[in-house]
């Protein structure tokens, strides 16, 4: 997480002191941080495809997968790439497979 001077550098806003009066900075500054903090929510609410991209290994995060019977579900899973059999270990699943995953935050 970024601090609030970092977002402002980031946004291109003045180098303000929290000790000046940034009254005349307000509007940049909120702008700023409204942009920042739905950076953050579009990334936290993508799907990453586990085709291209995987979490850390042991992580929880969250899953989309598809049972044998071929219905969507979603569920808490840990990604364990040990060789042999389903690398994902989801709670309640013994058929499965994944089709997106995506951190907790």
């Amino acid at each position: 997480m970024k601090t609030v001077e970092e977002v402002l550098i980031e946004f291109g806003c003045p180098d303000v002191s929290f000790d000046e009066n940034v009254t005349m900075y307000y509007p940049a500054i909120l702008s700023a941080m409204e942009e920042y903090a739905n950076a953050r929510v579009g990334e936290a609410m993508r799907w990453r495809d586990p085709e291209e991209e995987l979490p850390t290994t042991g992580e929880p995060v969250i899953v989309k997968y598809k049972t044998a019977k071929n219905v969507e579900k979603h569920g808490i899973a840990k990604y364990f790439e040990l060789g042999i059999g389903n690398p994902w270990t989801i709670e309640g699943s013994t058929s499965r497979n994944v089709i997106g995953w995506r951190p907790i935050e």
